[in-house]
């Protein structure tokens, strides 16, 4: 099975004169690539994302943090003398979370929380972008300002910081 998701961002202002013609730009480069991927080699479709790795000083205080805040389940965990790692995926129960083949989430040890670097982050797609900043909060992360629309695109977006200083972007999809 393949299956590909993809979020095509184009950096500049989409209103006035050139609005219109950004999200056409938008849609024709999603839709190309899209048509690429598909007609790909073999070898190449067989490729697909593994995982997303984050650190934290206490890696079950996070796990706990993203179990709580996004409904994730445990679904392997690797313990060695000083290294402990949690594999976290989505799905209704911990057996369908282990089933599912999207990407996981991989929390490893790292010497101290806070923020590492400010580019690299993990993205999830939210239906209620209100919803998830609210239980982002309760778990015990922050959020780094507040949601806001991308430009005329539709979609709302919205950058979170987890308890250990991973950052988090929310993209909600435009209403249909």
């Amino acid at each position: 099975m393949f299956r590909f998701e993809a979020s095509v961002i184009i950096a500049g202002n989409t209103n006035g004169k050139f609005g219109g013609k950004m999200k056409i730009i938008s849609k024709l480069i999603l839709g190309l690539t899209t048509a690429c991927l598909i007609t790909m080699h073999s070898s190449q479709a067989g490729v697909t994302l593994n995982a997303a790795r984050i650190g934290a000083e206490d890696v079950v205080a996070l796990a706990k943090f993203y179990q709580s805040a996004f409904g994730l389940h445990e679904v392997n965990r690797l313990e060695f003398p000083g290294m402990l790692e949690i594999m976290l995926n989505f799905g209704e129960t911990v057996d369908a979370a282990k089933a599912n083949p999207s990407a996981q989430i991989v929390i490893m040890p790292r010497p101290s929380n806070g923020l590492q670097d400010p580019v690299p982050h993990i993205i999830f797609n939210v239906t209620d972008i209100a919803a998830t900043v609210t239980a982002i909060k309760a778990a015990g992360g922050a959020m780094d300002g507040d949601p806001r629309p991308f430009g005329n695109s539709g979609m709302i977006i919205g950058f979170a910081v987890d308890p250990a200083g991973n950052r988090l972007e929310l993209i909600q999809p435009p209403k249909q």
